[in-house]
């Protein structure tokens, strides 16, 4: 047996002597140069290319295998000009051929590329200068493929047991131009490198990569490395310590020009599971800071991502600025700061972000948002917000710290297509002027029609309603009905009005609708009904009890009573009335209320869009203490006085109406004289009556 192993050992040492001398004398008396004829042939033959091989060919097998290509360039298709479609400067591949043969080991010391140049491109009717160079039978239909035996158990080991280094890969000063003739468009990649060193699997290697990109209105450089390694058995890929920097500009750049940075700690892939990890990114690009991390499953059949995201603080109108955009607020200090945190849920059927905290100016908000399908989906939280901040300001400049609502045009043509559901609750609200707390409302789109139900706390009581829209061809139809219980009608007044023109606790119920195409339209086209009632208030401005002195004064033509000390009031214990709504003039047919002294009855308009009002009331002089206490309106119990009331509802003017006054004098006295006539009638009537009896 030993004497057997010596023969193989012997045979098996000539046969690789041989290999190497073979080898070596391929090195020494081949010259692959003398074959550029028919290599250039072969590639014409199945390209329809032209190559030109214009540098020396080189070939090595011993001790290393080296394969060199000087330079060369091959040509374009027909009709794409004289540039070549590709050069290179040079090309060379070295590695070990024994290890390669007898152990299944590729060792390769250099792969390396220089000097590419790439000149890629599309005609006016759409052709590419590559896609015939699959050859003439390029576009023949692809032959059915042979049965093929499956691999032997060996085959399949030996190429699972495979092991590769390699010492570098370099791609040197690349250039790739696309011209697209078609689209108008021109893109240059242009001193592109890439450098792999100290490759083998399962172990980190350094990469980096560079390049300058250029178009017709964006210029990039970009420059980044990384560590990366390749799980090869087990199918898994890690990246880390990626660090990107890109330097941008032109009119395509946000800005005009600036930089970008991204870096991320780890990428991990594992195909086989299908699923992707990413630890540590960093994005800082426009003052914006974004810190996260992300996780991807089922890479390739359904894919799934979840991940948490940080934006440091920011200042959002710098960021208006480089997209110059421009926002205009009744307060010029809001939009100023916003940060945020969320978490990222994404798959086939929602598009997420939850467990939200975000920070706008001096608000905070919490919750969810993000789509279901195709449906904006919310439900957030907002501890307190002055929407009246960021409204447009308005013209006149009594009002510019609270925007004008008549300015905000309807979105119609984005409501048409608008499909939303969600809830929002909001601790402090200021809107329109007015206060809220405890606001919720629930929100629904769907086929241009919208559904907005709000409630809150408000002065003391309650707001709750419905705000209808539903869309129509360039207008949109607004429904509103609207209800207040037990409000404080004196603070509601004084932020709606800047006014306290009544106080007491109001009770109002409102059914509206109007047709327009902004706020403005809707409110001067406001038709439908309402109905209120204030009770135990005051009306403020206005003492009727004075005014109804000074009358009765008047009219006796006895001097005027002083006024008391005091701003004017008259307290009451109820007013109530109804009123239909047309063009946005509400008219008042039932008005009544009831003082301490009188009551009052009567009807009238008011115009909402100026608050201009007319009224006609009727004051009724009510027996009591006050009244009999006072020498002028003693004599006036049951009586009726007629008063008009002029001017807004900031600001109105009541007297008495003398001339109504006159009239029911006239007519009380006409009364009286047919009343006399009317007796004098009757006794001689029945003195006639008694002297025919007698008779």
């Amino acid at each position: 047996m030993a004497k057997l192993l010596k023969v193989l050992g012997i045979v098996f040492g000539a046969l690789v002597g041989l290999v190497v001398i073979a080898m070596v004398a391929v090195s020494l008396f081949f010259d692959p140069n003398d074959y550029k004829a028919e290599i250039a042939a072969a590639v014409e033959e199945s390209t329809g290319r032209a190559l030109t091989l214009e540098g020396d060919l080189e070939l090595e097998l011993f001790p290393r295998l080296r394969i060199a290509v000087g330079e060369a360039a091959l040509a374009n298709a027909a009709g794409f000009g004289e540039e070549p479609f590709a050069r290179i400067q040079s090309a060379r591949l070295q590695l070990g051929l024994i290890p390669l043969i007898f152990s299944q080991s590729l060792q390769i010391d250099e792969a390396r590329l220089e000097g590419l140049t790439l000149n890629l491109a599309r005609d006016a009717q759409g052709r590419d200068n590559w896609q015939d160079l699959g050859g003439a039978g390029a576009t023949a239909e692809p032959a059915t493929p042979e049965p093929q035996a499956a691999p032997s158990p060996e085959a399949v080991e030996v190429t699972m047991t495979m092991t590769f280094e390699v010492d570098a890969i370099v791609i040197d000063s690349a250039e790739v131009n696309w011209v697209d003739a078609a689209a108008g468009t021109r893109w240059q990649l242009a001193d592109f490198n890439l450098e792999l060193a100290d490759l083998e699997p399962d172990a980190a290697f350094p990469m980096s990569i560079s390049f300058a990109l250029t178009g017709d209105e964006l210029a990039i450089n970009l420059a980044a490395e990384m560590q990366a390694s390749l799980g090869l058995d087990d199918n898994i890929y890690t990246f880390e310590d990626l660090v990107v920097d890109i330097d941008g500009s032109g009119a395509a750049w946000p800005g005009g020009e600036g930089a970008l940075a991204l870096s991320f700690d780890t990428l991990t892939a594992n195909l086989d599971e299908e699923s992707v990890d990413l630890q540590g990114l960093a994005l800082e690009f426009l003052n914006l800071n974004v810190t996260g991390n992300l996780s991807g499953r089922q890479l390739f059949t359904g894919l799934s991502l979840t991940g948490a995201v940080e934006i440091a603080e920011f200042d959002p109108r710098e960021l208006m600025e480089v997209f110059s955009v421009a926002i205009e607020t009744a307060d010029p200090d809001v939009l100023r700061r916003v940060s945020a945190t969320a978490e990222l849920a994404y798959d086939a059927n929602r598009m997420m972000l939850e467990q939200m905290d975000l920070v706008l100016d001096d608000s905070a908000l919490t919750g969810s948002a993000g789509y279901r399908g195709e449906t904006l989906s919310f439900d957030l939280t907002i501890d307190s917000i002055n929407a009246d901040r960021y409204l447009p300001p308005a013209e006149e400049p009594a009002q510019e710290e609270q925007g004008s609502l008549d300015e905000v045009d309807l979105p119609l043509d984005a409501l048409r297509d608008f499909d939303a559901a969600g809830r929002m609750v909001v601790g402090a609200l200021q809107f329109s002027g007015l206060s809220f707390s405890d606001v919720a409302f629930q929100f629904s789109a769907q086929d241009g029609r919208v559904r907005f139900t709000p409630s809150a706390s408000l002065y003391g009581g309650r707001y709750a309603g419905e705000i209808g829209i539903d869309v129509q061809a360039d207008t949109a139809l607004l429904t509103l009905e609207q209800q207040l219980t037990e409000v404080d009608a004196g603070a509601l007044g004084e932020e709606l009005l800047d006014s306290r023109m009544f106080t007491g606790t109001a009770n109002l119920q409102m059914d509206l609708s109007a047709t327009g195409a902004n706020l403005g339209a809707v409110r001067r086209a406001l038709d439908g009904n309402v109905s209120f009632a204030l009770t135990d208030g005051t009306w403020e401005g206005v003492d009727m009890w004075y005014e109804m002195r000074r009358a009765k004064a008047l009219f006796d033509q006895v001097d005027a009573p002083a006024r008391d000390a005091g701003d004017p009031r008259t307290p009451f214990s109820s007013i109530s009335a109804t009123g239909v709504i047309e063009d946005a003039v509400l008219t008042n047919r039932d008005l009544s209320a009831n003082l301490d002294f009188m009551t009052l009855t009567g009807a009238g308009t008011v115009n909402l869009l100026t608050d201009e009002m007319s009224f006609d009331l009727t004051a009724r002089v009510a027996d009591g203490e006050r009244v009999q206490a006072d020498p002028l309106m003693a004599d006036l119990t049951g009586d009726e006085l007629p008063l008009r009331v002029r001017g807004s509802l900031t600001a109105p003017s009541v007297s008495p109406d003398y001339s109504a006054m006159v009239r029911a004098e006239v007519e009380e006295a006409v009364d009286e004289r047919v009343e006399e006539e009317r007796e004098e009638l009757r006794e001689r009537v029945q003195d006639r009556l008694r002297g025919i009896l007698e008779r």
